[in-house]
């Protein structure tokens, strides 16, 4: 049997709808060929049982699946693009709303329609497909999906070799570069472009190689420091005093890192275990080499709002990727700030989680330049889509942050601060200014894995009848703080995740 890295066995949901009884055999047929080729597959036919909830197996197949495959018959295409479902085996659907909600990353259309022009649901419609229609060769087409589940590229791409008329005038020949040589882009050269960028680095953690993955690092962190130097020199002499200059010089900053956050990001979404950990950037980030931290305070801290950005980006991805788990310990990860000799967890660090003093101290406008974000790198549609999956995701992290926050007041057995009439907040409440549609969606994010999310205090030593018990009592105290402490209006009765304990239940 042929096995991922680390032993893993790719394990794949099967969605499909039942239009007769004739494809409901081939789909147990093409299921029965996985499983021959060392593919787990999660099926209906095989798993579903007799009053079992419909859309709860969907869920937490979907869920716990490395890869949903979706055989797009012509029926198919159609009910996941009107969004049928909720009766039945129709439930089975995979619509288009969760692809949104979990990345269409996780998803491989599987055609198998009559010859002609493919019919795809609108969400998959631009991936790439497997072609298993009669009249196409099955068998090269069902190779190249084993290749892709089991993670084996089907051909390695040759390395460049030198060119015959490379020669200096003394006639000894010239090396050809590392970097052409492995078929890995020159950093220098499409720094301009990021989503090449960062398509370059999913492709290399996909297919987990290391070797090409540290070079790729190691390229785009060349150039850092000179753009840095050369940003502070411009701004230095005269310092942004403005919020909207402040924001605008930022930006500009920021983007001599804009390369390897794109490539820690991309580790994130591949979703293999030796590429996610990206807790280590932070550190990077907070200390650029020969950075002098004397001078004005608007230059000096830009790293920290640089941080501020790269966890907020992080964190969005997690949990647009279904990947909890990861946001939380990245947001737990203990951090040390320069000249400073206390590490404390990231999420509990003010300047970069919620108020970042060099973008105006001011959690609202921080978020609102987090939001925008998209408008000047248009490379983060790349990972998440249109402006408000991105804020959908954003908000989802800061939620996660709010329910880690809670959650580590109880596991310190700090239970009485929340019996006091008011409590002070370490994680913002800015995102839930968003519209009830996006809070709404947010929470789905959010609540997609109800075990890893019980899972996640429970390994921190804090019991189910706790958590029930104060939860009520935070929510209060977060209403309190919405209506009093941020005084903006706060008009609607309930908070988007205020029955967490109920519905995950």
């Amino acid at each position: 049997m042929v096995k991922q890295e680390d032993n893993k066995v790719t394990k794949v949901f099967i969605s499909y709808s039942h239009d007769n009884s004739l494809h409901k055999k081939w789909v147990g047929e093409f299921a029965s060929k996985l499983i021959e080729n060392g593919i787990d597959v999660i099926l209906d036919q095989w798993d579903l049982t007799l009053g079992d909830d419909v859309p709860k197996f969907m869920e937490i197949s979907v869920s716990e699946a490395d890869r949903v495959l979706m055989i797009c018959t012509e029926t198919y295409a159609k009910k996941a693009d009107a969004g049928q479902g909720g009766v039945g085996y129709e439930a089975m659907i995979v619509t288009g709303e969760l692809i949104r909600d979990l990345g269409t990353s996780k998803f491989i259309p599987i055609i198998r329609q009559k010859l002609g022009e493919p019919i795809l649901p609108k969400a998959v419609s631009t991936r790439f497909y497997i072609d298993l229609s009669e009249g196409h060769n099955f068998d090269e087409q069902f190779k190249l999906l084993l290749h892709e589940l089991h993670q084996v590229p089907l051909l390695t791409k040759p390395p460049l070799g030198k060119s015959p008329f490379a020669r200096l005038p003394s006639g000894i020949e010239i090396s050809a570069k590392l970097e052409t040589e492995t078929g890995i882009p020159d950093i220098k050269e499409c720094k301009q472009d990021i989503k090449r960028v960062y398509q370059t680095a999913l492709d290399i953690a996909r297919r987990g190689d290391l070797v090409a993955w540290r070079r790729i690092i190691r390229q785009s962190k060349e150039s850092i420091q000179t753009e840095l130097l050369q940003w502070r020199q411009q701004n230095e002499p005269n310092p942004p005093r403005e919020l909207q200059d402040m924001h605008a010089v930022a930006l500009e900053g920021m983007s001599a890192y804009s390369a390897l956050i794109s490539i820690a990001l991309a580790g994130v979404e591949s979703g293999r275990d030796k590429f996610t950990n990206q807790v280590a950037l932070i550190d990077e980030i907070l200390n650029p080499r020969n950075w002098n931290r004397a001078g004005y305070l608007q230059i000096v801290d830009l790293p920290k709002s640089i941080a501020y950005v790269y966890q907020a980006l992080h964190g969005a991805l997690c949990l647009q990727t279904n990947q909890f788990l990861l946001a939380a310990n990245f947001a737990r990860s203990k951090i040390t700030l320069p000249m400073g000799n206390i590490s404390l967890p990231l999420f509990l660090i003010h300047d970069i989680v919620g108020w970042p003093k060099r973008l105006g101290g001011n959690s609202r406008q921080a978020y609102k330049f987090l939001i925008t974000l998209p408008d000047e790198w248009n490379w983060l549609t790349e990972l998440f889509g249109n402006p408000d999956e991105f804020r959908e995701a954003l908000c989802s992290y800061y939620m996660t942050l709010n329910l880690i926050e809670f959650i580590d007041i109880l596991a310190e057995g700090k239970e009485k601060i929340l019996e006091q009439n008011e409590i002070r907040l370490d994680i913002p409440l800015v995102f839930l200014e968003e519209g009830e549609e996006i809070t709404r969606r947010a929470y789905r994010l959010l609540i997609v894995d109800p075990n890893t999310l019980k899972s996640f205090w429970r390994n921190r030593n804090v019991i189910d009848d706790t958590i029930k018990k104060y939860w009520p009592i935070w929510i209060n105290h977060l209403k309190y703080w919405l209506t009093r402490s941020h005084n903006f209006g706060f008009i609607r009765g309930t908070l988007a995740y205020e029955n967490l304990i109920d519905d995950i239940e």
